[in-house]
């Protein structure tokens, strides 16, 4: 087992921000410009990143990271203002750490670029019991400003109760669903039925797994607001000051 795949060294790992920060652009679907970047991140280890990250959500050190990224994006932003918005990632299973708000709340205190600059995806993979912590603190991230993405719509059942429950801006639609729809008149239609709640809702659209042409004018052609994979650009270290 890796070092990493313990509680203790996974937290000592992320302290010493032995981690690296990979960025990933989001652009919009109307000219390719860059909307924004995803933060993602990296280790140095040979087991893979669920390997890593799955342990740590369950020990709940994976509030480290989520707050670790943050420190550091508050940081690049303060110090680049007019660079594109991050998107930082919470775990849903960070949500269940009591303190976690609390020093969420202190590290976007230090916040000096505008809030829209900073955006919050929700990830999927941790089933959150109960939402009503989450919510909570989603609530007041919206209304300091900041804008939710829920990731991976469409990637398994949590997606839906999540979208149920939050207020969402935007939501982030998993890359192998689209490429079923692509292909499937089934799955394409059931696509279709989840855009059109653009509107009722007051969300947008991400398609994620965006990795050739066919795929990308496919997206173009279903109304996705916004696209992100490889054909825009793999993820690439992040330039951290």
């Amino acid at each position: 087992m890796s070092d990493l795949q313990t509680e203790h060294g996974f937290r000592a790992h992320i302290s010493a921000e032995r981690h690296t920060i990979m960025r990933q652009a989001v652009v919009c679907a109307k000219d390719f410009s860059v909307r924004h970047h995803e933060w993602l991140v990296r280790f140095d280890s040979e087991a893979g990143l669920e390997r890593i990250l799955r342990p740590a959500e369950i020990s709940g050190a994976i509030s480290d990271l989520d707050l670790s990224m943050l420190g550091q994006a508050v940081r690049t932003l303060n110090k680049h203002p007019h660079r594109p918005a991050i998107a930082v990632n919470l775990s849903a299973a960070s949500f269940s750490d009591p303190a976690f708000e609390r020093s969420l709340l202190t590290s976007l205190s230090a916040l000096q670029a505008p809030a829209g600059k900073l955006l919050f995806e929700l990830t999927e993979t941790w089933h959150l019991k109960d939402l009503s912590p989450a919510l909570h603190l989603i609530n007041i991230l919206k209304d300091r400003g900041h804008k939710l993405c829920l990731d991976d719509v469409g990637a398994g059942a949590a997606s839906i109760r999540y979208l149920r429950a939050f207020p969402a801006d935007w939501l982030k639609i998993d890359g192998e669903f689209i490429a079923c729809a692509a292909r499937d008149k089934r799955e394409k239609s059931i696509l279709k039925a989840l855009l059109s709640l653009r509107k009722d809702l007051g969300v947008r659209f991400i398609a994620e797994g965006i990795e050739s042409e066919p795929l990308r004018d496919f997206a173009l052609d279903m109304g996705f607001d916004a696209l992100q994979g490889f054909i825009f650009g793999p993820p690439e270290p992040e330039k951290l000051m």
